[in-house]
């Protein structure tokens, strides 16, 4: 799959209406609330590509903050020179622990008639079943005040039950045993590819960003 540059307004516009939610789910990036906000980043990908995060499957990062409260991450799937890109802004500083990565799949025996579920791993849906698959060692950061801090790159290989080719209602359900995460935590690739990114939005948080563009 060949990967794009970060999609134009026009793309955008475009996919959102029809709800191809493949190639993206946020482009958009909230300004820092305040002079300590910080960001954390990682980088995730599948044999040779992006992870496929759409509204019946999707993969999403285990991160825990020193309470134990997790901490939702958007995800983009439209960056040159990087697999699957996840984000959380606006975080305060302190520590903060990737445990691993959760999957979620559409039950279609639990799917209300007329509902079109979503990619939404951080929400509690009836329809959705949660598989977390932990890390052989979990990656903990300490945050300074307005840091970008990444941890790292994770290649994650897997089967579903069916796929596409399946009928039965948890045929987006990931075999257990088929699930391989391979770790990279200081891979730096994801800031140097983030550094990248012209959009004035994240002008502030590339400030934090301490790599140099690709």
């Amino acid at each position: 799959m060949k990967k794009l540059k970060v999609i134009g307004f026009v793309v955008l516009m475009t996919l959102s209406v029809t709800g191809c939610m493949s190639i993206f789910t946020a482009l958009s990036v909230e300004p820092p609330v305040s002079a300590e906000a910080s960001m954390l980043v990682l980088e995730a990908g599948g044999k040779e590509t992006y992870l496929t995060n759409v509204n019946y499957t999707g993969w999403a990062p285990i991160v825990e903050d020193s309470r134990g409260t997790v901490v939702p991450f958007k995800m983009v799937n439209a960056l040159a020179d990087a697999d699957t890109f996840y984000f959380a802004e606006n975080v305060m500083p302190g520590t903060y622990t990737l445990k691993g990565f959760r999957h979620v799949y559409t039950n279609y025996d639990l799917l209300p008639e007329g509902v079109h579920p979503d990619y939404e791993p951080y929400v509690e849906n009836p329809y959705h079943v949660r598989q977390e698959f932990m890390l052989d060692q979990a990656v903990t950061i300490t945050l300074n005040p307005a840091e970008m801090a990444s941890f790292g790159k994770y290649i994650i290989t897997s089967e579903w039950v069916g796929g596409a080719a399946g009928t039965t209602a948890d045929r987006w359900k990931v075999i257990p045993g088929s699930v391989k995460i391979t770790s990279y935590p200081n891979d730096r690739n994801i800031l140097k590819v983030v550094k990248s990114i012209t959009n004035a939005n994240w002008a502030p948080w590339n400030a934090m960003n301490p790599e140099t563009p690709l």
